[in-house]
């Protein structure tokens, strides 16, 4: 075989052993201090595809966004104050990041506090538990893309009933 097609066999079984770049997975950390109330379904039965955390008493537990990495957050407002132990209609309060493959990542029902307004920030304080969420003070956070929920970012890191330090792992988005 000539040496050139060796040098160029050679350099192909080199690049088949390099991975492929991907993007750098990212963990969750609690947003907030709490216990892990809903995962993939809800207390019904239903589909429910995202984690709640129940962060105890409405309106006293601070939110973060809670991702490593920098990442900026919109964070939209559509509740004018506390609101505590509410049915789960009408506008929430939601901090999102769009990745560029066009998943995004959403907390949402909270509550608003003097350091909640519109804004594009990296892990800052949100707001505080509380807002729409079953349980009342309930925080949810959801990967989706397209309105398909994703459960594999935290399938084998949540379960029900478990407690969490804010920060603790609660899934990585990769």
């Amino acid at each position: 075989m000539p040496r050139t097609m060796k040098s160029l066999l050679a350099l192909t079984a080199l690049a088949a052993l390099v991975p492929a770049a991907s993007p750098a997975a990212r963990n969750v950390g609690a947003p907030l201090a709490g216990t892990v109330a809903a995962t993939t379904y809800s207390s019904s039965g239903a589909f429910h595809g995202a984690v709640d955390i129940d962060g105890g008493t409405c309106g006293t537990t601070p939110i973060t966004t809670g991702v490593a990495g920098s990442l900026a957050w919109n964070v939209v407002i559509n509740t004018p104050s506390t609101l505590c132990g509410t049915a789960m209609t009408g506008p929430q309060n939601v901090a999102k990041h769009t990745f560029a493959d066009g998943f995004t990542f959403r907390l949402m029902d909270f509550n608003k506090t003097g350091q909640t307004f519109d804004r594009t920030c990296d892990r800052c304080n949100i707001g505080a538990a509380g807002d729409k969420g079953i349980p009342a003070n309930s925080l949810h956070l959801q990967r989706d893309k397209s309105g398909t929920k994703d459960t594999s970012w935290y399938a084998g890191y949540s379960t029900v009933g478990e407690a969490l330090s804010l920060g603790e792992l609660v899934g990585v988005l990769d």
